[in-house]
């Protein structure tokens, strides 16, 4: 994922599911909260429609996407099964790939597809920079 926007707001996302995580006693550990994590439904995809489209179309040409860690292929073929059942349920549509995929990626996702290792590293940041934010806030 190169969209920094996007990347923020998987990190934003992923630090509530942590928080919420915190909350109910779900985990004990970083390690833990790090598989949790990345294995909780995700608010969309966070990919790009352009990218997604991309992905779609290797898989329509029959690519494997070995390329691809194993989170990636996950999401790619939830994306490719979400198209076609998308293309079944609307048939004739005039909108192209990259516009039904516009409106894909932005559903809601089953998890993270990311790995616990990626969810950890991305939670360790968004631990620091609210801890910051609280330094600052009680400095005033």
């Amino acid at each position: 994922m190169k969209d920094t926007g996007l990347r923020q707001k998987r990190a934003e996302a992923l630090y509530a599911v942590y928080r919420r995580g915190l909350e109910e006693g779900r985990f004990d550990s970083l390690f833990a909260a790090g598989k949790w994590c990345a294995r909780q439904p995700a608010p969309c995809f966070y990919i790009s429609s352009k990218r997604a489209s991309l992905l779609i179309g290797r898989i329509c040409a029959g690519d494997r996407l070995e390329d691809l860690h194993r989170s990636k292929r996950r999401m790619a073929m939830r994306l490719f099964m979400d198209y076609k059942q998308f293309l079944s349920t609307h048939p004739g549509t005039p909108l192209s790939r990259e516009r039904i995929l516009e409106i894909l990626v932005d559903e809601p996702a089953p998890e993270f597809y990311i790995t616990g290792e990626m969810a950890r590293k991305i939670l360790r940041e968004q631990i620091k920079k609210a801890r910051k934010r609280k330094r600052w806030f009680e400095s005033y």
